[in-house]
């Protein structure tokens, strides 16, 4: 079957330093696509090998792949081997390399047919600082008629007083949830409690408290010099979270991460921003090709997606339910395994969620 051809690209997630974008592209069967980068916070960080292929009747449009082997470089003849930890997924160790402002990094694949790919060096650019992140309430309407809410998030934040100031903005999200296992009910609602619910300490129980990251609506934020005014960006719209009746039961965390962005990198997500706003237009403006920095070293081909260096500078905002109870109160209460409002459930079961409070909560 004939037809698009969509990849996933590069970018940095919550936790593994990676954020996926979908970009439709004309490429031809089998390209080599890499999602990958490294910041200066510890790792630690990954790096996604998959294959672009045409779309057929399952939809099966990616295809991870195993390499022989993935490597990170610095200019300072630093390096790290790569451990794959499942298919088409690299993984540096936590006390391995880290990201240094100043240094260039760059990425070597050999692939299990001999072939090698490099990246050009990438430089770590200073970034800046976040002042602020706020937020205003919107109202939409779901598929079922009712009204929902949500949060617009905006940032405030400062670049460098000379040189470039290129970045890119990421919203991420990241909730608390309480579950009840003591209360899961089996077939008809009979009673039957998850043993999690009491087998620690003293029959304390161990999945009853989780965090779990949240999907904010986003796309790539960049700006330039052109947008900021003696290095200070004002208002810069992040993403949008909605309001949930679990994510926002107990505690919600609102980030921005502002990232630093070389010049290569900061062309590519301006072009993923433009084909991202104008899809879907009437006047829909001409894109330029994705300029990917990872080439076969023979020069007969070139990878899709980039590695790049970023430095990251975070910041936080916490709403406890209290916070939006005026807007919450009028969701609708669900559900869960024949209780309504609680999740009657191990914590860990649901939402992608962890027992692992993340390190720099509050």
């Amino acid at each position: 079957m004939r037809g698009s051809i969509i990849i996933v690209m590069v970018s940095i997630l919550l936790n593994s330093c990676v954020d996926r974008i979908s970009i439709e592209t004309p490429s031809p069967d089998s390209q080599l696509v890499v999602e990958g980068l490294i910041i200066d916070e510890p790792g630690p960080y990954q790096v996604m090998l998959s294959k672009a292929s045409r779309l057929d009747e399952n939809l099966n449009f990616r295809k991870y792949i195993t390499a022989k082997s993935v490597t990170i470089s610095d200019n300072l003849g630093n390096s790290e081997l790569l451990k794959e930890v499942s298919t088409g997924v690299y993984q540096t160790r936590e006390d391995g390399i880290r990201g240094v402002v100043g240094r260039e990094y760059s990425i070597r694949i050999e692939t299990v047919d001999g072939k090698i790919y490099e990246s050009l060096p990438d430089k770590m650019n200073p970034v800046g600082d976040v002042d602020s992140i706020y937020y205003e309430y919107e109202t939409y309407q779901s598929f079922d008629g009712t009204n929902r809410y949500g949060l617009r998030l905006y940032a405030d934040g400062r670049g460098l007083t000379s040189g470039n100031n290129f970045y890119i903005w990421k919203a991420v999200g990241t909730f608390q949830l309480e579950a009840y296992p003591q209360l899961h009910t089996a077939f008809q609602c009979a009673p039957a409690p998850r043993p999690c619910a009491s087998d620690g300490p003293n029959g304390s129980c161990t999945c009853c408290t989780c965090w779990a990251n949240d999907l904010i609506a986003s796309k790539p934020v960049v700006s330039d010099n052109r947008f900021v005014s003696n290095g200070v960006f004002k208002r810069v719209e992040i993403g949008f979270a909605s309001l949930d009746y679990y994510s926002f039961q107990v505690k919600y965390r609102l980030g921005v991460k502002q990232m630093s962005l070389s010049r290569a990198a900061f062309d590519y997500w301006k072009t993923v921003q433009s084909q991202i706003e104008g899809t879907g237009s009437l006047f829909q403006p001409p894109f330029g090709k994705l300029k990917t920095n990872i080439f076969n070293i023979d020069g007969s081909d070139e990878a899709l997606g980039i590695f790049h260096a970023s430095a990251v500078k975070n910041k936080y905002l916490y709403l406890r339910n209290a916070d939006v109870l005026d807007k919450w109160r009028q969701l609708t209460v669900p559900f869960w395994n024949c209780e309504r409002g609680v999740i009657a459930e191990d914590c860990r079961m649901i939402f992608g969620a962890t027992t692992t409070k993340p390190a720099d909560w509050e």
